[in-house]
């Protein structure tokens, strides 16, 4: 009787502790969850910096791409000047604080952006000027209007103090734009360039499209500058 009593006391004793073993308990779970998530989160943000960062680089070669081409216009249309006097002049200017320089350069007429193959020749200003009245964000263009000689019709949609012009839009949004001329003959940088006759002999031009980045700074050769008359 006493072996029959012992049997199923063991084999109750075995099956609860198997049955003990296999299961996870509360804290297990618990602590497994944690883990599980801390993993998941960590992938998360490693996954999310690395796109943020292929973005911004994508960003930074598309804005240094647009004000490459904005250096390599400027340098064509410095080797396009006519060989006349009076046909460059800058002049500083702030806009919100930021540097907005101005400059302007004669145009002479024929089947390019700044004429559109209208006759005669004009003036071209290349300027950071507002987007709208309502805004301040601002752009970098180009001002065109015709020159004193050129009595040819133009259909002007802008307006300033130096009177009516035509707007053509480059790059937007653009902050701030750096121009100095360095003079041949005082070997020294100026803001300004009021000179009808002689020319810089190179220009250095600073872009920036948000005006916390770094500018992107170049120097432009003007090969003309040693005609005179």
């Amino acid at each position: 009787m006493a072996r029959a009593r012992s049997g199923p006391s063991i084999f109750m004793s075995r099956r609860s502790t198997s049955s003990g073993r296999s299961a996870f308990t509360l804290l297990e779970m618990i602590l497994a969850l944690m883990i599980t998530s801390m993993t998941v989160l960590t992938l998360y943000r490693f996954v999310s910096t690395h796109l943020a960062v292929i973005h911004a680089s994508s960003e930074m070669g598309e804005d240094r791409a647009t004000l490459d081409s904005v250096v390599q216009f400027i340098r064509a249309e410095m080797n396009a000047l006519p060989d006349e006097p009076n046909v460059l002049a800058g002049k500083p200017f702030k806009f919100h604080g930021l540097s907005a320089d101005e400059v302007t350069w004669w145009c002479p007429a024929g089947p390019g952006i700044l004429t559109t193959a209208a006759p005669g020749d004009y003036l071209v200003t290349l300027a950071v000027q507002p987007v709208g009245e309502r805004t301040t964000e601002t752009e970098l263009g180009l001002r065109r209007r015709p020159a004193p000689e050129n009595k040819a019709s133009l259909d002007l949609r802008g307006g300033g103090a130096g009177g009516r012009y035509d707007w053509l839009p480059l790059v937007r949004p653009m902050a701030a734009v750096e121009i100095r001329y360095f003079d041949p003959a005082s070997h020294s940088w100026s803001d300004a360039w009021t000179d009808p006759v002689h020319r810089p002999s190179l220009l250095r031009v600073r872009l920036w499209r948000h005006a916390e980045d770094f500018p992107l700074e170049a120097v432009i050769s003007v090969p003309s500058a040693r005609l005179t008359k």
